[in-house]
């Protein structure tokens, strides 16, 4: 399933030109992965007592500027799941739908209690099934 979240881009998130600095992007994908856990019925306060999920890798492309004032769409899904490890993909689009970014975050589990990489618990595995891209009747991206 696809979990959307909007955000209205604020002054403090753009350049001189009133552009969104491109590394408030990840700051957005933040958002929509702590949005898609909470629909899921996952809150991050809980997530964290349980498992922590670093970032091993980031990744956004630029396709169009966001501007002030513009009301965002994030668009977030898990496109991959592996042992260990899931990755987060994000759409970012505009309020007239056109895609402003995309991108991807891959996450490692992490015990707190025993400061180790762990597989990823059932309970989560249960929160992150795997959207394939295109897929139209799990509610994939197009």
């Amino acid at each position: 399933m696809v979990s959307t979240s909007r955000i209205r881009v604020r002054y403090k998130d753009t350049d001189c030109m009133k552009v969104v600095y491109y590394g408030n992007y990840l700051t957005y994908f933040e958002v929509g992965r702590v949005e898609y856990l909470r629909q899921h019925g996952l809150a991050m306060s809980d997530v964290d007592q349980k498992v922590h999920l670093p970032v091993a890798e980031a990744v956004v492309r630029y396709v169009k500027p966001a501007h002030l004032d513009e009301l965002l769409e994030v668009r977030c899904w898990v496109s991959e799941r592996k042992r260990a490890s899931f990755r987060f993909a994000y759409e970012i689009v505009n309020e007239r739908g056109e895609r402003v970014a995309t991108g991807s975050t891959l996450h490692a589990c992490w015990d707190p209690q025993t400061s180790k990489m762990i597989a990823v618990p059932d309970w989560l595995a249960a929160a992150t099934q795997v959207v394939v891209e295109g897929d139209a009747s799990s509610g994939g991206p197009q």
